[in-house]
């Protein structure tokens, strides 16, 4: 049976299947992160491609068909990973279908110099634009700031990692409700992680999920996230009508060692977590993995590659997502893992 592919809505492919000179080590987040900028410093583009071809191959592997992916810009990596990536994007055309977000992963406050940066690689050919409301001391003001790029040029996508750490205080996700509401942008906008919603209390939760709703953002829950912090309310926004979406977010680098680009895993990882048990709701994680953006671009590019990808006949929702294994694609592998 043929059918239009996996979607994986949030990735790092930049980044990812660290080379042999970068060994995962167990350690708090921010030591990870600095290993991390350490790394940026030194990889090439080269390197960075390298990086993404292997995450792509092993997402194409198990029949994903699109791929949003945040590209870092910042002075350690400067423009090298925007260039690199458009170059792989083009590459896999008429495989995978990519849409780059061009990132700020580090923050204004640590690396003013970023705006800048940000500013070119909006002319380079990207397909959005990303920020990270827990990087700043002022989550509102980088969202603002993220914001006010956007609006310089015709981007697809404006995306924002929101209130990743989890923490009550750090909760900027009804504020950006409030500003896409305001600038009516609906769900060109995406919230990922949207973590601390899981620990606000409940009434704060509700009006919150109603003002998402109200929005017409998206959410893009990453069920790989639950091994440092709490996944977002994913059932109660669902139930208010929110568009919601998966990642597999990390892949083999500091911020996760593991990671097979099987968005079937991510979806059953989401059913355990959440107990998306009874048919309805499996159904529900099977179709958030199937819908294709609605963006007229996406669609046309996601038809020249559909072809590609098959399902094996007879299968029901609960048979996929319980054991998480399709036919694979033949492969060629870059290297053995």
């Amino acid at each position: 049976m043929t059918f239009s592919g996996w979607m994986n809505y949030h990735a790092h492919i930049d980044k990812g299947f660290l080379s042999p000179t970068y060994v995962y080590k167990d350690a708090p987040a921010p030591v990870r992160a600095e290993w991390t900028r350490e790394a940026k410093m030194l990889m090439t583009k080269d390197e960075i491609k390298q990086a993404a071809n292997f995450a792509l191959e092993k997402m194409y592997k198990y029949q994903t068909a699109y791929v949003r992916t945040h590209v870092d810009v910042d002075p350690l990596f400067e423009l090298r990973a925007i260039e690199a990536l458009l170059e792989v994007q083009q590459e896999w055309k008429d495989r995978i279908v990519i849409d780059l977000i061009a990132f700020n992963q580090e923050g204004f406050d640590r690396f003013p110099e970023t705006e800048v940066l940000l500013k070119e690689a909006l002319t380079m050919g990207v397909n959005g634009i990303g920020g990270h409301t827990s990087m700043d001391q002022s989550g509102r003001g980088h969202i603002d700031k993220i914001l006010s790029l956007a609006e310089t040029t015709d981007i697809d996508w404006i995306e924002f990692h929101t209130d990743e750490t989890g923490r009550p205080d750090d909760f900027n996700l009804p504020y950006l409700a409030k500003r896409v509401t305001e600038e009516q942008l609906g769900e060109k906008v995406t919230a990922i992680h949207c973590c601390s919603l899981a620990n606000v209390d409940d009434d704060l939760a509700i009006d919150t999920i109603a003002a998402v709703a109200h929005s017409g953002m998206t959410v893009t829950t990453c069920p790989t996230a639950i091994a440092t912090r709490s996944l977002t309310r994913v059932k109660e926004l669902a139930a208010a009508g929110v568009k919601i979406q998966l990642g597999s977010d990390n892949l083999r680098d500091y911020f996760n060692p593991l990671g097979s680009g099987n968005m079937l895993q991510y979806g059953q990882l989401l059913a355990y977590v959440s107990r998306f048990y009874e048919p309805q709701e499996i159904n529900q994680i099977i179709s958030w993995l199937k819908t294709a953006p609605n963006h007229p671009r996406v669609k046309q590019a996601l038809n020249q590659v559909a072809n590609h990808f098959k399902l094996e006949e007879g299968l029901t929702n609960t048979e996929l997502l319980a054991e998480a294994i399709i036919e694979e694609r033949n492969s060629f592998l870059l290297r053995k893992n």
